[in-house]
């Protein structure tokens, strides 16, 4: 049984890239939607789900500093990345984008620390910030950020908020998920640009199913020219707005 998210992000990918495979391997496979990541870690920590997908590395090293769970990334996926959306803003690049923001600007940001770093980050490799350069930018939140040459106004909100919030803000930070549940994941003003490898998408599994014959099963199906042909089918969304691992680019020899 593989838990996944209330978002078609992973689901799609399941059902449309890794499902059959594991079924031509002989595999049932039973998909179970669970809408809160604490839930899902616990079910896989309890044996209760197999597997889970929809949360990054960096955010399950911060669950497991409050959770002593013994559970671990399995493999690395293509992962839908976060964007900068607006619904006030019209732009076509970053450099558009800059020469229209004013002081005062609001951003809105992700609330959850995992993803208030990651949000950082991009707003740095975009030039709308600076984080101090002590600062862990793993770890980074609105306390390091050293300059503000834009004076936006940043406001912190749950991620599932700032979608419902673009009408009363300039700017939101949105997640690929996000995105694509609310039917906007083409209309960002741009995509992050190469984000942490701890960023992406990983299935959990309990740490003592690692050795298992059906775990080296699923990772083959992963690693598997069959699996990478549905990524980079041009007519999936995987191949436009999905960020490839590092390990599959080596692999397939493909773009990011």
């Amino acid at each position: 049984m593989i838990g996944v998210n209330q978002y078609p992000t992973y689901s799609d990918m399941l059902k449309q890239a890794i499902v059959p495979l594991l079924e031509k391997k002989g595999y049932k496979v039973v998909l179970k939607e669970i809408s809160d990541v604490y839930t899902a870690n616990m079910a896989v920590n309890n044996f209760d789900l197999d597997l889970y997908v929809g949360q990054h590395n960096a955010y399950l090293n911060f669950f497991l500093t409050q959770n002593k769970y013994d559970i671990s990334p399995l493999i690395v996926v293509p992962s839908a990345l976060y964007g900068i959306y607006s619904a006030q803003i019209k732009a076509g690049s970053a450099e558009e984008l800059k020469q229209q923001l004013k002081k005062g600007d609001i951003v809105g940001i992700p609330n959850d620390p995992s993803n208030l770093s990651r949000t950082l980050i991009f707003l740095e490799n975009l030039g709308l910030i600076k984080i101090r350069a002590s600062a862990d930018k793993s770890s980074a939140s609105e306390f390091d950020i050293e300059e503000n040459p834009y004076g936006l106004v940043f406001r912190y909100l749950p991620s599932t908020q700032i979608v419902r919030s673009l009408n009363s803000i300039t700017l939101g930070a949105i997640s690929g998920p996000e995105a694509q549940l609310a039917g906007i994941l083409d209309k960002f003003i741009i995509n992050e640009i190469d984000p942490n490898e701890d960023f992406l998408v990983n299935f959990i599994i309990n740490n003592r199913n690692l050795n298992e014959r059906w775990a080296n099963d699923f990772i083959g199906v992963i690693e598997s020219e069959e699996f990478k042909n549905i990524i980079e089918d041009q007519s999936y969304n995987f191949k436009k707005y999905y960020h490839r691992p590092d390990w599959y680019v080596r692999k397939w020899n493909t773009s990011l």
